[in-house]
C-alpha cells in the first residue's frame, strides 16, 4: 500500500484550480491573496491532520457511532478552523462561501467525514451571520471566536430535517404540505419547542443549534420560524446516533425537544421568517456541498493515480495503459468542471447576494462607528431597539438583492450541488475500475471515497429536489421564494 503522505497533490495552486483567479488578481489582488492564504492553510491542515486519520476514524466510528474525535477539532483551533466563516463584526475572519468552498475541497480530498465536522459547524452558524441580526450575532457567534482563542471548541449544528419531512422543509411548496413533527408554541416570554429533528450533522456534539419549527401546523409555511437554541437548554436531548455508510467521522444524530423554552430574544428575525432564512442558507451552502463532492472526487483521483503509477502488470506500469489514461482523463475533466460550477455558485452569492451589503461603504462605516465593544456595552445595548434595527437591515437587503439575483443564486447553487455530487460518484467509480479487484480493499481508501460521495447526492436537499428548484426558477424566477411576513403577496 502507498503511504498517505506519498499521495500526489494534483491541484497545486489557486490559479490552476480556477483560472478565473488569475484574471481577478488584476482587479482585486488583496481578495485573491486572502483566498490563497486560506487555501494553503487548509492544505497544510489536511496533509498534517486529515489524511493520516481518515481510515482510522472511519473504522472506529463504524464500530461505535457515538465516538467523536475532539482532538482533531482542537488541532484546527490554532488555524482558526471554527471561526473562518464567522463575520468580521463578531471577530471572525469573514470568509464567505468561495473561501469556505476552497477550504472544504482541500479537507475532503483527505477525509470528507472530518471535513464535515467543520462544514456542518459553518452551516449551523451561517444562518445567523447571513441574517445580520446583530444582537443575536454578538451573543451566539462571538463565543465561537472567543472560545477558539482559549483552545475550546464551540460547535454549531443546523437542525432542519424531521422524521417525516426531509427535503420538504427545504422547499416552500413542500413545506406547505409537509408533515411536521417539531412544533413551536407561543408562550409568555417566548416559545416552547416539542418534537424531533433527525440526521443532524454535529447534532450530538454541538454546543448550539439553529432550529426551524412551525408555530401553526395548519399554516406551516406562513408560521415557520427560526430559533437559536443552546445545547444545554432544559429539555433538549440526543436520541439515536446514526450508523452511517459514509462521512462517518462527523456524527449524525436525532435531536429531541421536550418543552424546550426559547426566549423571544433567541428568535432569528421575526416569527414566520423561517423559510426565508432556510432558503438564504441553502443558496449559500449548496455550492460548498458541490465542493465537498469535488474534494472527495479529487481524493479518489489522487489515490487512483498513485496506484496506477506504482502498479505493474504484464511488465509495465498500469498508468501506461491507454484505458487507464482515458479514465484518468475523464476524472481530471469532471473534477475541473465540478469545481468551476462551485466557483460560479459561490462567487455569485458572495458578490451579488446578501454578502454584497458587507462591502457597501455605509455598512463598513457602520461597523467602524458601531463596533462589537460598543454594541455589547450594557447601558447602550439595553436601550437599543434591536428588532427595529434588524427590520431596517432587511429592508435594505430587499432593495439591494433583487428577486432576479435570488433566483439566479438558487439555480447556480443547485447546479453546483447536483453537478458536483453526480460527477463525484462517476469519478469514484472510475477509480474503482482502475484498481479492479483491489478496489474494495479498505487500505486504498477509494471505497471510502465512494461511500462518502453518495451522501452528497442526499443532504442539502436531494438532487431531485435541486433539479426541481432549477427548473422552477428558469420557468418563473422567484417561484421558490417565500414572501416574508409583511410583504405583499
Amino acid at each position: 500500500m502507498i503511504p498517505w503522505d506519498q499521495l500526489p497533490e494534483l491541484s497545486p495552486g489557486l490559479e490552476e484550480m480556477a483560472p478565473r483567479f488569475a484574471v481577478l488578481k488584476e482587479y482585486d489582488p488583496a481578495y485573491v491573496e486572502k483566498l490563497r492564504g486560506l487555501l494553503e492553510r487548509g492544505r497544510r491542515f489536511a496533509r498534517a491532520e486529515v489524511y493520516p486519520r481518515a481510515l482510522e476514524l472511519d473504522a472506529r466510528v463504524k464500530e461505535d457511532p457515538r465516538y467523536f474525535d475532539w482532538e482533531i477539532v482542537k488541532k484546527g483551533l490554532p488555524l482558526r478552523m471554527l471561526s473562518l466563516g464567522v463575520p468580521e463584526p463578531a471577530g471572525g475572519e469573514g470568509h464567505l462561501t468561495t473561501g469556505m468552498a476552497l477550504l472544504i475541497e482541500e479537507l475532503c480530498a483527505g477525509c470528507a467525514g472530518i471535513a464535515l465536522i467543520f462544514g456542518a459547524h459553518a452551516l449551523g452558524f451561517s444562518a445567523v451571520g447571513l441574517a445580520m441580526d446583530m444582537e443575536i450575532l454578538d451573543r451566539f457567534l462571538a463565543p465561537i471566536v472567543d472560545k477558539e482563542k482559549r483552545g475550546e471548541p464551540h460547535l454549531f449544528a443546523l437542525d432542519i430535517t424531521e422524521p417525516s419531512a426531509g427535503s420538504d422543509v427545504e422547499d416552500a411548496e413542500g413545506l406547505a404540505k409537509a408533515r411536521l413533527t417539531l412544533q413551536a408554541k407561543k408562550v409568555s416570554g417566548g416559545y416552547l419547542l416539542n418534537g424531533r429533528k433527525c440526521f443532524i450533522s454535529n447534532g450530538s456534539v454541538a454546543h448550539c443549534h439553529f432550529v426551524t419549527a412551525a408555530v401553526d401546523k395548519l399554516r406551516p409555511l406562513e408560521s415557520f420560524t427560526a430559533f437559536v437554541v443552546p445545547a444545554d437548554s432544559p429539555g433538549l436531548s440526543i436520541g439515536r446516533w446514526e450508523r452511517k455508510m459514509g462521512q462517518r467521522a462527523c456524527p449524525a444524530a436525532e435531536v429531541i425537544y421536550e418543552d424546550v423554552f426559547v426566549p423571544e430574544k433567541n428568535v432569528l428575525g421575526v416569527e414566520g421568517e423561517g423559510m426565508y432564512h432556510t432558503l438564504t442558507v441553502l443558496s449559500a451552502s449548496r455550492g460548498p456541498v458541490g465542493a465537498i463532492a469535488t474534494g472527495i472526487a479529487r481524493g479518489a483521483f489522487e489515490r487512483a493515480w498513485a496506484y496506477a503509477q506504482a502498479t505493474r502488470r504484464n511488465g509495465r506500469r498500469l498508468i501506461e495503459e491507454e484505458w487507464v489514461q482515458m479514465r484518468l482523463a475523464d476524472m481530471i475533466k469532471d473534477i475541473h468542471l465540478a469545481r468551476q460550477a462551485v466557483m460560479d455558485a459561490t462567487m455569485y452569492f458572495d458578490f451579488f447576494h446578501v454578502p454584497r451589503r458587507l462591502r457597501q461603504p455605509r455598512s463598513r462605516l457602520g461597523m467602524k462607528l458601531f463596533p462589537r465593544a460598543l454594541r455589547t456595552w450594557p447601558p447602550l445595548h439595553d436601550r437599543l431597539d434591536w428588532k427595529k434595527l434588524y427590520a431596517t437591515a432587511q429592508e435594505q437587503t430587499s432593495r439591494d438583492v433583487t428577486t432576479a439575483v435570488r433566483s439566479r443564486a438558487v439555480i447556480l447553487s443547485s447546479l453546483a450541488k447536483v453537478a458536483g455530487s453526480d460527477l463525484a460518484m462517476g469519478t469514484c467509480r472510475r477509480a474503482m475500475e482502475i484498481l479492479g479487484e483491489e478496489g474494495p480493499i479498505r487500505e486504498w481508501g477509494i471505497e471510502k471515497c465512494w461511500r462518502d460521495a453518495k451522501l452528497t447526492q442526499i443532504y442539502e436537499g436531494t438532487n431531485q429536489l435541486n433539479r426541481e428548484a432549477m427548473v422552477k426558477e428558469v420557468l418563473q424566477p422567484g417561484s421558490s421564494e417565500f414572501l416574508k411576513v409583511g410583504e405583499p403577496g
